[in-house]
C-alpha cells in the first residue's frame, strides 16, 4: 500500500468502493454494465464508466487492489495473486463506512452516540501507538519499548523488528522478531516506544505466511493438520458467517442434524479456545489427538464443579 501522496476516499467513494470490491470478490468476472448497475443500485445517483475507471485506478495505485479488464468481454475481475490482502482492505472500508454513518447521524441529530455502545476501550487506547509503529514498519527500522505482560504481571523491555499489525478479538497486536524469534505484543500494552536507526531486512510476507495457518496469535512451527469439526446444524449460519479460519470449507452437506467443516491449520491454544466455546454444540472428529485434548479440557472443567 502506498503511503506518499495517497488520496483519501470521501464518503461517496467509500460506499462505492466497498460495493465494487465485494461484488468482484463474489464473482470470478463481472461485465462492466452489470458492475455499474450493481453500484448504482446502492447509490443515490448514477455513475459513469469514467467514474468506475477512476475508482479502479485509485484502488490499484493507493491500496494495491488490482482489477483486470478483459477487453474482449468488457468484464472486470479481481487479481487475487497480485492484490494486497483483499479481506483486510474490506475490513478497512467497513470501518470507514461505519465511521461515516456515525458522523452523518451525529450531524443530523447531535445524539447518535446515545444509541451506540462500543465493546471496550482497548482499541482506543492502542491508537496513539499506531502511527509510530506503522512508521517503523514502513521504514524497516527496529523499535524498543516497555511491554506489560499479563502472564508475568510486570513490565519488560524489548527491541523488535516490526513486521505487521494484526487484529484479533477487538485488540490490535504487533507481530515482529526479537533475538529469540517471532513474537506478538498487544499494542495497547506498549509504552515509551522509540524508533532505532539501523535498517533491517523486510520479512513481512514471510512473517504473515507463518501466522496464516494459525487461529489467533500463537505461532506453532510444525506440520499442518487437517481438522474436521462436526457442529449441531443450528450453528451453521454462525460458523459460515464468522469463519474460524480462512481455510474453512463445508463437507458432508447432506446431513440434516450436523454441519461439518474441514480446516487446514496448526491447532494452537486460541483454536482450542474457539472450539471449547461451542460446548456441546461441536465435536472434534479429526485428528484424534486433538479430540482427546478437548475431551480432557472438558473433564477438567467438570471437575471444577465437584
Amino acid at each position: 500500500m502506498k503511503e506518499n501522496n495517497q488520496t483519501h476516499l470521501n464518503s461517496t467513494q467509500v460506499y462505492r468502493t466497498k460495493i465494487l470490491v465485494e461484488t468482484l470478490k463474489r464473482h470470478s468476472s463481472v461485465h462492466r454494465d452489470a458492475l455499474i448497475k450493481e453500484i448504482c443500485a446502492n447509490e443515490t445517483s448514477k455513475i459513469t464508466l469514467r467514474t468506475l475507471q477512476r475508482d479502479i485506478k485509485s484502488l490499484n495505485e493507493n491500496y494495491g487492489i488490482i482489477i483486470k479488464l478483459n477487453r474482449n468481454t468488457s468484464s472486470y475481475s479481481l487479481d487475487d495473486e497480485k492484490s494486497a490482502t483483499i479481506d483486510s482492505f474490506l475490513s478497512h472500508i467497513e470501518i470507514l463506512a461505519t465511521a461515516e454513518l456515525i458522523r452523518s447521524n451525529f450531524n443530523e441529530t447531535n445524539n447518535a452516540l446515545a444509541y451506540i455502545e462500543f465493546e471496550n476501550k482497548a482499541t482506543i487506547s492502542a491508537t496513539p501507538n499506531f502511527k509510530t509503529i506503522l512508521e517503523a514498519i514502513h521504514q524497516t527500522l527496529p523499535i524498543s519499548f516497555e511491554h506489560y505482560s499479563f502472564y508475568h504481571l510486570k513490565e519488560e523491555n524489548y527491541t523488535l523488528k516490526p513486521y505487521f499489525l494484526k487484529q484479533y478479538q477487538n485488540r490490535w497486536y504487533l507481530v515482529g522478531e526479537t533475538e529469540k524469534g517471532y513474537r506478538t505484543f498487544g499494542i495497547d500494552r506498549l509504552k515509551n516506544i522509540t524508533i532505532g536507526t539501523k535498517k533491517f531486512k523486510q520479512k513481512t510476507e514471510e512473517a504473515m505466511d507463518k501466522f496464516r495457518n494459525v487461529v489467533g496469535l500463537n505461532y506453532v512451527d510444525h506440520e499442518l493438520q487437517k481438522v474436521i469439526l462436526s457442529f449441531h446444524v443450528s450453528q451453521r449460519p454462525y460458523v459460515e458467517s464468522l469463519q474460524l479460519h480462512h481455510s474453512q470449507k463445508v463437507i458432508d452437506i447432506d446431513s440434516k442434524e450436523t454441519f461439518n467443516i474441514e480446516l487446514l491449520i496448526h491447532p494452537n491454544f486460541e483454536f482450542k479456545q474457539q472450539v471449547l466455546k461451542y460446548g456441546s454444540l461441536v465435536k472434534v472428529v479429526e485428528p484424534k489427538w486433538l479430540a482427546k485434548e478437548i475431551r480432557n479440557e472438558i473433564k477438567k472443567s467438570l471437575d471444577n464443579y465437584n
